[in-house]
């Protein structure tokens, strides 16, 4: 229980709104899938924070913490991912949530998307380990 309050409160003190640091553009979804899925595997969640935008508010020194925080709590590699819901809306708008886990340790993601002509962007992403705090985002 400690274990997922402390990550939630980590989680939720890096800013989670998609910014412009490193664009959060994907040439298709495909791509996008990807690459949250390497990242989220191997827990590098600033990398995730970098790639999909919410780190513009971040340091580097608040990314690396946040990495660590992620490696501490959670010291192995996930290996399993499931899309748990899709909300379609829309003109190319969607919203994703993902579960990544090992044993009986989870971590719940949502994306929230625009398709448009040439390109898909991840305008939001949100992490938590508590899935009732995400899925009221649906």
């Amino acid at each position: 229980m400690i274990r997922i309050l402390t990550l939630s409160l980590a989680l939720m003190l890096a800013p989670l709104v998609a910014a412009a640091q490193e664009q959060p553009v994907f040439r298709d979804y495909d791509e996008m899938r990807s690459t949250l899925d390497k990242l989220m595997m191997a827990r590098q969640v600033g990398d995730v924070m970098r790639r999909f935008g919410g780190s513009d508010e971040m340091s580097d020194d608040d990314l690396i913490a946040l990495d660590a925080r992620m490696r501490s709590l959670f010291p192995f590699d996930f290996k399993h991912v499931d899309l748990l819901r899709v909300d379609q809306m829309e003109n190319g708008w969607s919203q994703e949530m993902y579960a990544y886990w090992s044993g009986l340790s989870y971590v719940f993601v949502v994306v929230l998307l625009h398709q448009r002509d040439d390109n898909l962007v991840a305008i939001n992403i949100k992490f938590n380990t508590d899935f009732y705090e995400l899925i009221g985002s649906f």
